[in-house]
């Protein structure tokens, strides 16, 4: 029957799922393959990050401040802020002394209706998931941040169907080697627990950080402190200090958020680089005979002080280049280092 009907004589054999994903070596292969955690300031790259503050905490102004240094600092190639909460003078008012950065694009509400006509969307939230759906499928996504400003002006959080499908949105960026940042309003007054909705923006985040303002007695914050309350990954920062200057256009992160026992780690890593760049593999077998921490330690606290600005990174071809970001040590930092070692040396024991 089948020559008569011109088939084959045997059918090919189709695919399974189950063969197709579970050949163990390849998926094995995938994982190994998997980048390791990098962090940019208080954010981990390739993730979900949530800044959560009641509202007026100066949330945006905190998500603008950090956004800005880490394109500086040329940890994302590009950063997209879509800001739905904020009026369309806020960026004049608070960050024109901020320089202008090749990269950095700042969206407000007016801009994206502006824009975008109504082949787009009816509104201008419509709009702009239109335009995040776009970008998520593009070359642009890859090494990007993405700013959402904030999560209440995109979805309703009482439509649990249309946030899961909001935060997918989002996880397609992260599928494209994007990192994202969602700002969220939490309630000054305790939260229901029957709220699906704030339960599932906890569940959906990787990173969590809950954001208090340090308020001079004129009303005006002088810095940012940064609690960590939930971080999928084992490379992480439990808090953060942020200060800055919009009268200079300044952002600076506080050095002491490390672990007692990560200073040594970290003076150790600055004191190999003093002598010149280096590869990540160089790099760690260059510590690791200066500390008592094996190799995932050792690039743990190296992905945090690179975070802290102590240290820049250049991919130079399929390698990892690291080297000292003087600008960021203190003056005298290694000399004070020197004679710690000297006096030690000269002790009796």
């Amino acid at each position: 029957m089948s020559n008569k009907k011109g088939l084959p004589e045997t059918a090919p054999e189709q695919q399974s799922p189950l063969n197709i994903i579970l050949s163990q070596r390849e998926v094995l292969g995938m994982l190994e393959d998997a980048p390791d955690v990098e962090l940019a300031g208080p954010l981990a790259k390739g993730m979900i990050n949530v800044f959560i503050a009641t509202s007026g905490s100066g949330k945006s102004l905190l998500a603008f401040l950090v956004s800005w240094n880490e394109l500086k600092n040329g940890q994302f190639k590009k950063v997209f802020y879509l800001d739905l909460d904020n009026p369309h003078s806020i960026y004049k008012d608070r960050y024109s002394n901020f320089p202008l950065l090749d990269g950095f694009f700042y969206f407000t509400e007016y801009i994206i209706d502006k824009k975008l006509d109504e082949q787009f969307g009816l509104f201008p939230v419509e709009k702009a998931t239109t335009f995040l759906s776009e970008l998520s499928k593009s070359q642009y996504a890859t090494e990007s941040l993405i700013v959402i400003d904030s999560l209440q002006n995109f979805v309703d959080y009482n439509d649990l169907r249309e946030l899961k499908k909001f935060f997918r949105l989002l996880k397609q960026f992260t599928n494209m080697g994007a990192t994202v940042l969602v700002l969220h309003h939490k309630s000054s007054k305790q939260e229901s627990p029957s709220f699906k909705g704030l339960s599932y923006i906890k569940d959906a985040s990787d990173v969590l950080w809950e954001i208090v303002p340090d308020i001079k007695k004129n009303g005006e914050i002088s810095s940012f402190r940064m609690t960590c309350v939930k971080n999928r990954s084992t490379t992480n920062f439990v808090s953060f200090l942020v200060s800055f200057s919009t009268d200079t256009g300044t952002v600076n992160y506080d050095q002491n958020v490390l672990f007692q026992e990560e200073v040594p780690i970290k003076e150790a890593i600055l004191s190999v680089l003093k002598h010149g760049s280096m590869k990540q593999v160089e790099l760690v077998e260059a510590t690791k005979p200066l500390v008592t921490a094996g190799e995932k330690r050792i690039r743990s606290v190296l992905s945090k002080i690179v975070a802290l600005g102590l240290v820049s990174v250049k991919q130079v071809k399929t390698a990892k280049v690291y080297s000292l970001n003087t600008n960021n040590i203190e003056p005298g930092y290694f000399d004070a280092m020197d004679e710690q070692d000297a006096t030690l040396d000269a002790l009796p024991f």
